[in-house]
């Protein structure tokens, strides 16, 4: 099993048609922006969901302190599971 990380997602898009004319930094950016744009809404309190793959929010322990939540939706679980 591959550890994919932002070099390799940025080398996995650059195949895709919508960056095909795209230097890698900037889809190496793309990437940073875009995970920072959920960090930044869930960080204020709002949930943030994107279709067929799963949700993030912040979420209040017992004690007080928040911690981020994942929560996958069924389509994702599913293809997880190989269905």
């Amino acid at each position: 099993m591959a550890r994919i990380n932002k070099k390799t997602l940025a080398e996995t898009l650059e195949t895709y048609d919508v960056f095909a004319e795209t230097p890698k930094y900037k889809i190496e950016q793309f990437i940073e922006d875009f995970f920072g744009i959920i960090s930044a809404h869930v960080v204020n309190g709002d949930e943030v969901a994107i279709p067929n793959f799963g949700k993030f929010e912040k979420y209040t322990k017992q004690d007080g302190t928040f911690k981020p939540k994942f929560s996958a939706f069924s389509g994702f679980k599913l293809a997880v599971q190989g269905k």
